[in-house]
C-alpha cells in the first residue's frame, strides 16, 4: 500500500510539474491561477493516501486518474494560453516594427528640413511658390487682429485648394480614370523635383560658392527628376523609392516654410481639421477613396510611403516638417521639443490604428502636440534656458 501510494504520488507530481512547466512556457508565468490550482491539486492525493488502508488503494488511484486528467487539461489550457500570449507578443512586436518603420523616415524628413532651413534661411534667393498664392501678405507692423484675419483668409484659400484637388482625385478614381490620375501625378512629381530640386541646388551652390557650370547642373537635374519619376511610379528597389518619397516631402516642406508665421500656424490648424473631416466623416473624400479602393481591391493612386504594411501619405510628412521648419526659425530648444512631440503623436496614432484597424487621420494628434509644445517652449522653457545661460548655470 505504501509503495502503491508512493508511486501514485510520484506520478501525480510528475504530471503537475509537466502542467506547471507548460503553463510557465505557454502562459507566460500566469502565477496566480496556476499556483492556486497546483496547490489545490497537490493537497487532494496526500490527504486521501494518508487516511487509507489496504482496501483504499483503488480510492487513491481514482484521485490520481482524475488529477491526471486535470493536469492534462491544465497543460492544454497552459499551452492554449501560451499560444494566445505568443500571438499578443507577436502583435506587440509587429506594432513596434511598424512604428519604427515610420518613425525613421519621418525623422529623416524633419531632420533634412531642419538642415535646409538652417543653411538656406539667409540665402538671398526667395522661394515664393506658395507665398504667391496667398491673398494676405503679412507685415511685422500689422496689428494682431489684422494678422489673424489675414492668416485665416490664407488658410481658407489653401484648404479650398486641397479640398478641390482631393475631390477631383476621388471623382477620377471613382469613374476609373486611373491613367489620367497617374499622368497628373507623374507630371507633378517631375516638375516638383526639377523646379524645387533645382532651386535648392542653386541656393546651396550660392551658399557655399561651389563651382558648377550650366551644362553639368542641367544634366544632373534632368537625371535626378527622370529617375525620381521612374522609381516612384514603376517597380523599383523599395529603398530607392522610399528615398525619393522623402526627398519629395523635404522639398515641399522646405518651400512651405517660406510662408509667413501666422499663415503657417493657421494652415497647420486648418489642415489638421480637414484631415479629420476627410478621413472620418461618412462622406469625406479620403474615406470614400479608401472604401472604393477596398471595394475594388485596388491600390489608391497617390504619393504614399509604405513600410511593413503601414501606409502614410506624404502630406503628413510635409506638414510635420513644416512645423519643425517653423521651430528652426525660433531656437534649438523649440526644435527638440517639437521633434519629440510630433513623433510621440505619430506613435499614438499608430497605436490607435492597431486598436481600431481602420484608416485614421495622421495629422491631428501630432500637429496639436507640436503646436502646444512650440508655444509652451517659446513662452516658458526658452526664456528660462536663456536666463540660465546668462547666469552661467548648468543642469
Amino acid at each position: 500500500m505504501d509503495m502503491s501510494t508512493t508511486m501514485e504520488e510520484l506520478e501525480h507530481r510528475r504530471l503537475l510539474e509537466l502542467g506547471a512547466r507548460g503553463s510557465r512556457q505557454g502562459a507566460g508565468m500566469a502565477e496566480d491561477g496556476a499556483g492556486t490550482s497546483a496547490i489545490a491539486a497537490a493537497a487532494a492525493p496526500a490527504t486521501t493516501g494518508g487516511g487509507s488502508s489496504g482496501g483504499a488503494v483503488p480510492h487513491s488511484s481514482d484521485p490520481v486518474e482524475s488529477d491526471g486528467q486535470d493536469s492534462a487539461t491544465f497543460l492544454r489550457d497552459g499551452a492554449r494560453d501560451g499560444i494566445d500570449d505568443d500571438e499578443d507578443d507577436g502583435v506587440e512586436a509587429d506594432l513596434f516594427v511598424q512604428v519604427d518603420s515610420l518613425l525613421k523616415p519621418v525623422s529623416a524628413t524633419m531632420a533634412m528640413v531642419v538642415a535646409l532651413v538652417g543653411v538656406l534661411n539667409s540665402s538671398p534667393v526667395s522661394a515664393g511658390a506658395f507665398s504667391n498664392m496667398m491673398v494676405y501678405e503679412e507685415h511685422e507692423d500689422d496689428s494682431t487682429g489684422t494678422k489673424l484675419a489675414g492668416s485665416l483668409e490664407n488658410a481658407l484659400i489653401f484648404i479650398a485648394l486641397i479640398v478641390g484637388v482631393t475631390t477631383l482625385l476621388f471623382l477620377l478614381y471613382k469613374f476609373r480614370c486611373t491613367k489620367l490620375i497617374y499622368a497628373w501625378l507623374i507630371t507633378s512629381v517631375g516638375m516638383l523635383l526639377a523646379t524645387f530640386g533645382g532651386l535648392v541646388a542653386y541656393m546651396v551652390i550660392l551658399r557655399f560658392d561651389a563651382p558648377m557650370d550650366y551644362g553639368t547642373s542641367t544634366f544632373f537635374l534632368w537625371n535626378f527628376a527622370a529617375v525620381g519619376m521612374r522609381v516612384v511610379f514603376w517597380p523599383a528597389p523599395p529603398i530607392i523609392r522610399q528615398v525619393y518619397l522623402v526627398i519629395v516631402s523635404v522639398l515641399l516642406a522646405w518651400s512651405l516654410t517660406k510662408l509667413p508665421e501666422w499663415t503657417t500656424w493657421s494652415i497647420l490648424a486648418a489642415v489638421s481639421v480637414w484631415d479629420l473631416i476627410a478621413v472620418l466623416t461618412p462622406r469625406g473624400p479620403l474615406k470614400g477613396l479608401v472604401e472604393e479602393s477596398q471595394r475594388r481591391n485596388e491600390p489608391i493612386p497617390g504619393l504614399v510611403y509604405e513600410a511593413d504594411d503601414v501606409k502614410l501619405g506624404l502630406g503628413d510628412f510635409v506638414f510635420y516638417s513644416v512645423l519643425i521648419g517653423r521651430a528652426v526659425l525660433h531656437d534649438v530648444t523649440t526644435v527638440v521639443t517639437c521633434f519629440i512631440a510630433i513623433l510621440a503623436g505619430l506613435g499614438m496614432t499608430l497605436l490607435l490604428l492597431a486598436i481600431y484597424q481602420k484608416a485614421l487621420p495622421a495629422l491631428p494628434i501630432s500637429i496639436a502636440l507640436g503646436m502646444v509644445f512650440y508655444f509652451t517652449t517659446s513662452a516658458l522653457v526658452t526664456p528660462m534656458v536663456e536666463l540660465m545661460n546668462q547666469q552661467g548655470a548648468f543642469i
